[in-house]
């Protein structure tokens, strides 16, 4: 089987799936709109339509290559046994362990504080855990880009969509 079979099944799946989370899933699942701030289901909704309109588009030039005969550019392949030369052959689709780790602990931080140390104390580790594990190095930058993240999206979720931040409140 060729990759971009493989790839017309995965995207195929995941469209599939994408259409039972807006069918079922989500209206299932869901608690009722308690009548105040945004609905419950208003994120995973947004989420579940740019994963299924991304999925789609990129289903579209797949199968453009398959009915045109056509193979997809070199510079979008991702394994070397598509290629007949290394030209265009690129990491992507590898993974290392090690980079994922760096990404994964401060998300893991963020999950397993926000509920004891509260949104703030938690989204501002973990903004700083985040940017330190992605290669920034100057504490201006690092402690500027966190403070401000984090007082924009705690407006945003507090008075923007009314909507309680986890954790306990400092004030």
């Amino acid at each position: 089987m060729t990759r971009i079979k493989r790839d017309a099944i995965a995207y195929l799946l995941i469209v599939v799936f994408c259409i039972v989370m807006l069918a079922w899933a989500i209206p299932t699942y869901s608690p009722a709109y308690p009548g105040y701030g945004a609905s419950p289901a208003l994120v995973p909704i947004v989420a579940v339509c740019i994963m299924l309109f991304m999925t789609c588009i990129s289903l579209i030039f797949v199968g453009m290559a398959v009915f045109m005969h056509k193979p997809l550019p070199a510079e979008e392949r991702e394994f070397p046994e598509d290629l007949k030369d290394d030209a265009g052959f690129t990491q992507v689709g590898r993974i290392d362990i090690k980079h994922l780790a760096k990404i994964m602990l401060p998300c893991m931080f963020l999950v397993a504080t926000i509920d004891f140390i509260g949104y703030i104390p938690a989204a501002l580790i973990f903004l700083a855990m985040f940017q330190y594990a992605v290669g920034c190095r100057r504490w201006t930058q690092l402690i500027v880009v966190s403070v401000v993240l984090t007082a924009v999206l705690f407006i945003i979720m507090r008075y923007g969509f009314s909507v309680p931040v986890p954790g306990p409140h400092f004030f």
